[in-house]
């Protein structure tokens, strides 16, 4: 017989909640016990992810129970060299204290330009967050704003700006009812997609080639997501899917078939794009992009032939040269063919508030001069790979930085240099759930409240969401120890620098903005808790409505050839003469895997495990018998811009003269990692171009995927 204890034992309570890693956040239950979360599993009850969850959202439960989390805020002392120094135990009133009045300090002597913010990429899924951060630097009126956008993203908005009016106008492919599909730059079973919020793509796909649909992945790996059900990879050579989408263009227009009565009615600058294509036929881009001419021809044909055709494209394009021009011509193939906003071909899904209108943007005139020749910002941001140079080198130096949710260090390219910054800084900041690599240069470090211990709503799908739907989920657990949430932290800062806050001046109801958005479908935060898992479908129709209701052009015509492209297009043309002459004997991309997942999962133990424990550079099995190299043979990879020793790995989904690493490692000095450091691996970053010149000047996007490098047997091998 069991014997009785004077406490009755807590009973397991189940918690919907839903992951915010990626664009899908898929919706989760969370087992809790005593006020512990003792599992994360996919929510099978939810109307509609309806059971999936991919191994991000599961394997979310270490981070949030990681021993090496941040739990009190912390001041530096002494050297502030990774491993050096002290860090002191601070309350929260002190720490604030502290911040605010160096950054008033710096404001009032050096100007707001002084002070500069890192926003990383998981504040796109913090609703309050993302508030507060604008808010945060509104007042403090500094416009030297960065963000990890550019290393990924940036420019999707740039082409939006500059086709449709907008910079959040993103159409997505109808899977259900598609004929063709073309995916550039994209492997949905390992990454689920980005710029679409969808739970199973890979479902989805396979049951449009179950019903007779084409897929076809463009990319230069044999990419995991294909298969006989799920469709073929072409096999492209890396950062050459510009003149790639050109030809199609050029074969599309040589078959007649343009969809003119489209391009009268809502397109402008037709005769220009025509233009730019004309010189890029199939037999002419062939060996530049490393396919043959009839296969070039043969996809144009099978695309503009089909009822109903969609396309895609993600990082592996967007980190190229022509990331921006990239995006233009795959929303010209959707449009010329009469694909846009048409059943089965792309179409923009509204969520509960009008997004596409709230990123219109009205000037041409977006560049302006600095010391680093022209450039622009892209939703208030400036280019990543800029920072360490107006830290370094400008005549009105950044000399406060305050890194919210993010690793530049190591996330954008010039590991170096960036460390030569950092050290340089008045003021580091950091505001994150670790002491990551950039966190060990920090002056102060504000442990902030993870995904399971805030509430939130799924701020980041929308309007790329396949179907509309709002969730909200309270926080599962209360913060740990001392956390706070990133909205708290900015909000007393602001305070403390005798500036308002609109969430912390007026206590209530914090959500009351993001209420006010949702109210055009009369949704409140209390309604959506009387939901089943916290979440309102929602039954908009948007097909037929993209030219009258989305598009933000002050004409309504899509622009087939903004006037703003000009330049980037004159070096376009001169890039794929330098290619025909002479091509790179190797380039390196990224390679997506599922065991690393950006800066956070760099310390989960069960990702560490065998032959995942580092990155080594993949290689085609022909150029290592070439280089006379064997499996876990060492490895000097270089350029102009660095160089790294890596274990090689034979991987025949490559095409010969590409090879491919993993990012998210080379955390030698980042103690404050204990798992990371003890699995270094190599920081890819250290071979990406940074600097002036070394980005996209349409977009700020940095060229980090088809990057030349040189290899050769490590020395001592």
């Amino acid at each position: 017989m069991r014997p009785q204890s004077g406490k009755r034992e807590a009973a397991m309570k189940s918690v919907p909640t839903f992951c915010r890693v990626c664009e899908p956040s898929c919706a989760l239950v969370a087992q809790v016990k005593n006020g512990q979360v003792q599992r994360l599993q996919p929510d099978r009850d939810h109307p509609v992810t309806q059971g999936f969850a991919c191994h991000k959202g599961v394997n979310y439960l270490a981070i949030h129970q990681d021993p090496d989390r941040l739990n009190i805020p912390l001041a530096r002392q002494g050297s502030r060299l990774p491993s050096e120094g002290e860090w002191l135990a601070q309350d929260w009133d002190t720490v604030t204290h502290d911040v605010a009045t160096t950054l008033n300090q710096i404001r009032e002597q050096h100007g707001p330009d002084a002070v500069a913010g890192y926003i990383g990429n998981p504040t796109a899924f913090n609703a309050l967050g993302s508030q507060a951060i604008g808010e945060f630097f509104m007042n403090m009126g500094s416009r030297r704003i960065f963000n990890s956008g550019t290393q990924d993203c940036a420019n999707k908005f740039a082409a939006g700006e500059a086709v449709f009016g907008t910079s959040t106008l993103h159409p997505l492919p109808d899977f259900d009812h598609t004929d063709c599909l073309l995916i550039f730059g994209e492997n949905p079973k390992i990454s689920h997609m980005s710029f679409i919020s969808i739970a199973d793509p890979m479902a989805k796909i396979r049951a449009a080639c179950q019903r007779g649909a084409s897929v076809y992945y463009i990319n230069p790996r044999k990419i995991e997501s294909a298969s006989p059900k799920t469709g073929d990879v072409i096999q492209i050579l890396p950062d050459t899917d510009l003149y790639l989408m050109a030809a199609l263009l050029h074969e599309i227009d040589a078959l007649g078939r343009f969809d003119e009565s489209v391009l009268r009615e809502h397109g402008k600058h037709v005769a220009e794009l025509r233009a730019f294509i004309a010189p890029y036929s199939a037999g002419t881009v062939a060996e530049v992009v490393g396919l043959p001419a009839e296969q070039i021809r043969a996809l144009a044909d099978e695309f503009s032939a089909a009822e109903r055709a969609a396309v895609h494209m993600s990082t592996g394009v967007n980190m190229g040269r022509h990331g921006t021009l990239c995006y233009w011509l795959l929303q010209m193939l959707s449009f010329v063919t009469g694909n846009l906003d048409k059943q089965g071909g792309n179409f923009y899904s509204e969520g509960f508030y009008p997004a596409a209108k709230a990123g219109r943007v009205r000037s041409d005139d977006v560049f302006f001069s600095s010391a680093y020749g022209e450039i622009r910002h892209i939703r208030g941001s400036l280019p990543g790979n800029l920072l360490p140079d107006m830290i370094l080198d400008d005549e009105n130096p950044v000399r406060a930085l305050v890194v919210i949710a993010g690793n530049p260090l190591l996330s954008v390219g010039g590991e170096a240099r960036w460390r030569q910054a950092l050290e340089k800084l008045e003021l580091l900041v950091v505001i994150d759930l670790f002491r990551n690599a950039t966190g060990e240069y920090a002056h102060y470090l504000l442990p902030s409240a993870d995904m399971l211990e805030r509430p939130d709503i799924n701020i980041c799908g929308l309007g790329m969401q396949y179907q509309p739907y709002v969730q909200y989920t309270d926080a599962v657990v209360p913060p740990a120890e001392d956390r706070k949430e990133e909205w708290w932290i900015l909000s007393r800062l602001m305070q403390q620098m005798g500036m308002p806050s609109s969430l912390l001046d007026q206590p209530g109801n914090p959500f009351g903005r993001l209420e006010h958005m949702m109210s055009r479908h009369e949704l409140t935060i209390e309604s959506l808790k009387a939901s089943p898992s916290g979440t309102a479908v929602l039954n908009t129709q948007s097909i037929g409505r993209f030219y009258s209701d989305f598009l933000q052009t002050d004409d309504k015509k899509v622009d087939c050839c903004p006037p703003l492209f000009a330049e980037a297009m004159t070096l376009a043309n001169a890039q794929f003469d330098a290619l025909k002459q002479d091509a790179p004997a190797f380039r390196l991309i990224n390679l997506r895997t599922n065991y690393m997942h950006n800066s956070w999962y760099q310390n989960v133990p069960t990702l560490k495990r065998g032959k995942h424990d580092h990155n080594p550079l993949h290689m085609n099995p022909q150029d290592m018998s070439a280089l006379g190299l064997e499996d876990g043979d060492r490895l000097t990879v270089s350029n102009e811009y660095g160089v790294v020793d890596a274990r090689v790995r034979a991987d025949d989904t490559l095409r010969p003269g590409v090879v491919a690493m993993t990012h998210g490692w080379g955390n030698k000095n980042t103690p404050g990692l204990t798992v990371a450091n003890r699995y270094p691996g190599v920081n890819i970053n250290a071979l990406l171009p940074n600097g002036p010149g070394s980005y996209e000047k349409l977009s700020n996007q940095a060229f980090m995927s088809g990057v030349p490098v040189s290899l050769r047997v490590a020395e001592g091998t």
